[in-house]
């Protein structure tokens, strides 16, 4: 995928959502570079405009709408509610006054327990998404183009194993 363009169209992610961890994490070839270690390590390791919490929460304050949305559409998917899925959070699950009436104070703005760690790790799980899907996609893109070279492989008279080999798959 080489164009952010290009990525918004293939991406099932909301367009605003992926525009705004492109620019928090320096423009799209930052992007690009950093994604695949996101997607190996997770963004808890220290990647620009994802480190403080004078970065992380106002992203997610401005990015409430298209981070909750997809949340949703993922809590759902996964047969769980929307402020459990949250609280199952890596960075959250392990902190004993994480409870589910913080979370929902936090998620309606209330100053609380846990005002930085849910916006927090709403950003994280922003930019963790917008990284995984740009991943899977990169995935297929490749997968795709191994089927393209394969198919033109057979249709100028490639050898057995090669039309063996795509029949499997």
């Amino acid at each position: 995928m080489k164009t952010l363009k290009s990525f918004i169209e293939k991406t099932n992610l909301p367009a605003s959502l992926v525009r705004a961890v492109v620019r928090q994490l320096g423009g799209w070839e930052s992007f690009t570079q950093t994604a695949p270690d996101i997607n190996r390590h997770g963004i808890s390791g220290g990647y620009g405009g994802f480190i403080y919490y004078k970065d992380t929460i106002p992203f997610a304050k401005r990015n409430r709408k298209a981070i909750l949305e997809v949340a949703k559409d993922q809590a759902n998917e996964g047969g769980l509610g929307l402020v459990e899925m949250i609280k199952g959070f890596n960075c959250l699950k392990n902190l004993q006054h994480v409870t589910e009436d913080e979370i929902i104070h936090a998620l309606a703005g209330q100053v609380g327990e846990c005002s930085y760690q849910v916006p927090n790790a709403l950003a994280w799980y922003a930019g963790e998404e917008v990284c995984r899907s740009y991943g899977d996609l990169l995935e297929l893109e490749k997968w795709e183009s191994r089927e393209r070279v394969a198919a033109h492989h057979i249709a100028s008279g490639g050898s057995e194993w090669v039309q063996a080999k795509v029949q499997k798959v």
